[in-house]
C-alpha cells in the first residue's frame, strides 16, 4: 500500500497534491489513536543540540507549563493511513489552536535550513493531508478532534530572516500556492473552511536560540515560573511577521 505522501514532494499545486493522495489511498482507513491529535511531546535527550528540535521542544515545554497555552507539537498528519512506514516525516512541527475562534496554525519550523521553497512545499503537503482527512473524516478515527472543525487553517513556515535571504521568489511562490489552495477548496465541497499560506520571519532581535541542548530546554522551560529564556521564546512566536 502506498504512503499518503508518495509522489507530491516537488508539487506546488494543492489540487495536484490532493489528487495524488487520492490515488495513493483511494480507500482511506486508519486505526491510529493519534491522527490529528493535539498533543505535547516534551521529552528531549539532554544532549540533543539540533536547533529546530531544541526550539520546538522549548515551545512544547512552555505550553505544558501554561506559558504558551494554545501551542502543541508533533501533531500526526497521516498516522496509520496507507503505508505508515513511509510516513516518517508526517507530523506537523507546531500547531497553534484558537478554540474560541476555531482557527488553527500548522507551522513548519526552520532554523538552520536555507531552502524556503522546500519548507513551503512541506507545509503545503501538511495542508493537503489535513484536507484529505477532512474530506474522508467519516472513514477515519477523527471523532473528538477539534482541528477537524476548524473554520480557518493557516499553513506557515516560521524561520529567521536569513532563511529567506536572497530568495526573491518567496512572495510570488506564496501567492501561487495560496491560489491553488483557494481553487481546490472551492471544488472540494468542504463547507465552512478557509485556508491560507504564509512565510513568516522571527523578530530581528531573535537571532540566537537561548539553549545549547535539551538539558537547558528542560531546565529553563519546564518551570512553573517563566524564565527570561522562556520569555524570549514566547515573545519570538508572538512577534512572527510575514516576509517583506
Amino acid at each position: 500500500m502506498a504512503c499518503l505522501f508518495d509522489g507530491p514532494k516537488d508539487i506546488e499545486d494543492m489540487g495536484e497534491i490532493c489528487d495524488q493522495m487520492e490515488v495513493n489511498c483511494p480507500h482511506p482507513c486508519s486505526n491510529s489513536k493519534e491522527l490529528w491529535k493535539l498533543r505535547r511531546a516534551t521529552e528531549i535527550s539532554p544532549r540533543n543540540a539540533s536547533k529546530e528540535v531544541v526550539l520546538e521542544k522549548a515551545v512544547a515545554n512552555l505550553a505544558k507549563r501554561e506559558h504558551m497555552p494554545d501551542w502543541f507539537n508533533q501533531c500526526p498528519a497521516a498516522s496509520g493511513i496507507g503505508d505508515s512506514s513511509g510516513n516518517k516525516r508526517s507530523s506537523v512541527d507546531l500547531v497553534h489552536w484558537d478554540e474560541s475562534n476555531r482557527r488553527a496554525r500548522l507551522v513548519e519550523l526552520k532554523w538552520t535550513s536555507d531552502d524556503p521553497r522546500c519548507a513551503l512545499r512541506q507545509v503545503l503537503r501538511y495542508g493537503a493531508a489535513y484536507l484529505f482527512c477532512r474530506i474522508h473524516r467519516n472513514a477515519l478515527p477523527l471523532r473528538g478532534r477539534p482541528l477537524m472543525d476548524a473554520r480557518h487553517v493557516s499553513l506557515e513556515v516560521a524561520a529567521p530572516a536569513r532563511h529567506y535571504r536572497g530568495c526573491d521568489f518567496v512572495g510570488t511562490l506564496v501567492r501561487k500556492m495560496g491560489g491553488s489552495i483557494d481553487a481546490f477548496i472551492a471544488r472540494s465541497g468542504i463547507d465552512g473552511l478557509t485556508m491560507s499560506l504564509d512565510a513568516l520571519v522571527f523578530p530581528r532581535d531573535f537571532d540566537q536560540i537561548p539553549f545549547a541542548d535539551g538539558e537547558e530546554v528542560k531546565r529553563k522551560c519546564d518551570t512553573t515560573r517563566l524564565t527570561p529564556e522562556g520569555g524570549k521564546i514566547r515573545d519570538a512566536f508572538a512577534g512572527l511577521t510575514p516576509v517583506a
